[in-house]
């Protein structure tokens, strides 16, 4: 089963990201479905379903309090020259990313790409070359909004002709 462990983003937040998604739909650019809006914390990959109950064990010793996270900013990876996704960035004080250092502790062993993590919800992935200039001047300092972090998500990613398909496995709460 292929997995990743994502923090769950409201939906208003989605919908007004989601509108920039439309706003560069053309060929070769594909927007990602708000119902399909995340952070992910990390990418974990192909795993033996025989593993899930030790996947979930480690992620339960994760603790971390609630904090804010603001979606704000519009940029691209890998660079302007070479866009492979079109993203909103998100800002925590450093939360997210301290979050995320300790998932990534967590899952040691398992499957997974590099070990970096940006903060950042996906608009859109595209397939060729693009000129997004004009689009990200206009949105560099968009605002989508804030919410409280307060759970992730270890999340089951099937891939389907028409997009991927996501299931939530389980669910991890902060500390009370």
């Amino acid at each position: 089963m292929r997995l990743f462990i994502a923090v769950p983003v409201p939906q208003d937040i989605r919908t007004k990201v989601a509108a920039l998604g439309k706003e560069i739909a053309q060929e070769g650019i594909m927007p990602v479905k708000p119902d399909n809006m995340h952070m992910t914390l990390k990418f974990i990959g192909e795993v033996d379903e025989q593993k899930l109950a030790d996947m979930e064990e480690r992620l339960r010793l994760v603790k971390f309090k609630a904090f804010d996270c603001a979606v704000k900013g519009v940029g691209v990876f890998p660079n302007e020259d070479y866009i492979k996704v079109v993203w909103a960035g998100a800002e925590s004080g450093g939360a997210l990313e301290a979050l995320a250092k300790e998932i990534i502790e967590a899952m040691r062993g398992y499957n997974g790409h590099d070990e970096r993590f940006s903060a950042h919800l996906t608009i859109a992935r595209v397939k060729r070359k693009v000129d997004m200039k004009a689009f990200l001047e206009k949105h560099r300092a968009d605002e989508f909004g804030s919410f409280t972090v307060s759970s992730f998500h270890l999340i089951q990613s099937v891939l389907k002709p028409g997009g991927p398909e996501y299931s939530v496995l389980a669910t991890f709460e902060v500390e009370k």
